[in-house]
């Protein structure tokens, strides 16, 4: 997501099910249908009414159809709780108006029982109300990557 960001693209549909894993740990993003290019302005304003997925987004995009790369951060967010549930569907007890009411209220998701508490400090922060709160993609590879180190730091590797 962080080269489909520096492109200037939305993917708009940033899900589990959008992901696929390949041979030798390699991970594609897929389903490009709704992706768009904002041009310039790296704000895309919806005009048409399309079929979304009304789940995976932010309170910006549900109610004024504004996407950006913070909206596919806020999906990203939803994408790690899907895994760390494993498979659970987010909000799978609320329709949709329960979930623009739910995220208005500023709830947001229940850590889910397999993240740990920066991992879900990491949701938290895609999660943000005000986009500009929110990380960037680049910010959120250097995160989980200092995540990595910090939990395999005391493995015992060998330097070559």
């Amino acid at each position: 997501m962080q080269y489909i960001a520096s492109r200037g693209l939305i993917h708009r549909d940033l899900a589990a099910r959008n992901i696929l894993l390949c041979d030798n740990q390699v991970v594609k993003i897929f389903d490009f249908g709704l992706c768009c290019n904002p041009e310039q302005n790296l704000i895309y304003q919806a005009s048409l009414p399309k079929r979304l997925p009304m789940k995976w987004l932010p309170i910006e995009a549900l109610t004024n159809r504004i996407f950006s790369e913070k909206s596919d951060v806020w999906s990203f967010g939803i994408l790690i709780y899907e895994v760390y549930s494993l498979g659970k569907t987010p909000y799978d007890n609320m329709d949709n108006t329960e979930v623009l009411e739910f995220l208005q209220s500023g709830r947001r998701l229940e850590k889910p029982d397999l993240a740990n508490e920066d991992l879900f400090n990491l949701m938290m922060s895609c999660w943000e109300e005000e986009p500009l709160n929110r990380p960037t993609f680049s910010e959120l590879s250097d995160n989980l990557r200092k995540m990595l180190e910090d939990v395999t730091e005391h493995y015992d590797y060998l330097l070559v």
